[in-house]
Order: C-alpha cells, then sequence, then structure tokens
C-alpha cells in the first residue's frame, strides 16, 4: 500500500505572546461552540478555518498547552500517523486543520510516497513496548535519494493535512509554552474516554493554585 504523505498551507493565523499561550486551555476533542471558549487563541484558530468546518457540527477541536523545557518533546518522538491511518467515518482518511502558537516545539513532516512496510512479527522476549513499524529507516533511505522530503512547520502557520501524512514531534529549542491546536474532521463519535493521544503529557507539573485549577480536568 502506498500512501501519499502531504501538508497543505492554508494561511497564517495572529501571533500571541507567551502570557496568553499559557492561559489557553487544553481541548480533548470538543466541538466548535465549547472550544471557542478555551481562549483567544483557539478562537482566532475556529475563525481562520473554512467556512465549511466552521458550519459542520462533526467537527471536533484537540488541543494541548505544554510548558517544554529546551530539549523536551512534547510526546514520544517516533514518526506516525494520526488517528491510526486506518482512517475515520466509512474508511476515508480523517482530515486535520492544524496551527502551532509557541516555538518551543515544531512538528516534523515527511513529504511524498510512502509505501507501507510488511510488518514482522514482534520479538516480545525482547521488548513489551508496543511494535512499531521500521518508518525511521524508510524515511532516511528516502531523504537520501530525494524521493522524501522533511517539512517543518512554523509557528502561525495554518496547515491541511490527514491521517496518510507521516510526522513526528521534535525536540523544544527553547524553553516556553506552546498550544498546538487541530481541527478534526471525519473520525466518528468521540468516546466518554477518548484515550492517552488526547490527554495532556510531559513532565510539568501544575503547583500554584492557578495551574492546578487550569490543569484539574488532567488529574487522575
Amino acid at each position: 500500500m502506498i500512501y501519499e504523505s502531504r501538508v497543505e498551507e492554508l494561511g497564517t493565523t495572529p501571533y500571541f505572546p507567551q502570557e496568553v499561550v499559557r492561559r489557553e486551555r487544553s481541548q480533548a476533542r470538543t466541538c466548535i461552540k465549547e472550544a471557542i471558549n478555551a481562549g483567544p487563541v483557539h478562537r482566532a484558530f475556529i475563525r481562520a478555518l473554512p467556512a465549511d468546518w466552521r458550519a459542520d457540527p462533526q467537527v471536533e477541536i484537540f488541543s494541548r498547552v505544554l510548558y517544554l523545557k529546551r530539549g523536551w518533546y512534547p510526546l514520544t518522538p517516533h514518526y506516525h500517523f494520526d488517528w491510526g491511518r486506518h482512517g475515520g467515518v466509512n474508511g476515508s482518511p480523517v482530515e486535520t486543520i492544524m496551527v502551532l502558537n509557541g516555538e518551543a516545539s515544531k512538528t516534523e513532516f515527511i513529504l511524498g510516497p510512502l509505501e507501507y512496510p510488511t510488518k514482522q512479527p514482534p520479538d516480545r522476549s525482547v521488548s513489551l513496548t508496543p511494535d512499531r513499524d521500521p518508518w525511521e529507516e524508510l524515511v532516511n533511505a528516502g531523504l537520501r535519494t530525494g524521493v522524501l522530503q522533511k517539512w517543518i512547520l512554523e509557528p502561525n502557520k495554518l496547515i491541511r493535512f490527514n491521517s496518510h501524512t507521516l510526522h513526528r514531534a521534535r525536540p523544544a529549542e527553547i524553553t516556553g509554552w506552546r498550544v498546538l491546536i487541530r481541527a478534526i474532521r471525519g473520525l466518528g463519535k468521540a468516546t466518554p474516554n477518548p484515550g492517552r493521544f488526547t490527554t495532556c503529557r510531559n513532565g510539568f507539573i501544575p503547583t500554584t493554585a492557578e495551574e492546578q485549577s487550569r490543569y484539574q480536568s488532567y488529574q487522575l
């Protein structure tokens, strides 16, 4: 199976300073009507969405507000497809429109044709972690031959891609806050527990009353 990994640039969104970014509220597959109350960065993002996306009641907003120190990753830095590559409703690719606010960590995308590798059965005696496809080796080979290209998401650039687009997290180049906001279309009905992918995961521990209030929904 060959997938075309691509990113479409749609424009830009307004810049917001760190003082504003840090006060945004993370959203885990929230409808637009509710997500618009998450803060001014989310409202600017929603205003920038195409009209048909804003009018679609099935579109969901998924975002993470994170504090990262230089060298930290916002999540495990392996190449992956959002939502598992297999598509959403009726097997169609899940569409995503995304923007990054803050420069702490910039997502790396791989552009070009990707041939899904034949998987070997995982060796459970070596590792207890889930088996992953050898995308890093295939990507490096594609970059050497020029078949594939690497593309880095810069802050405030509005992009569209789907669940056939390969990407991974990059380490933070500076210390600071960032919010990565996605609008998702075609995933299907949300579940009460959307899973580990839609949770806030990094080494930041809220300590002040204000921080604990903002992160209360993520405390177990």
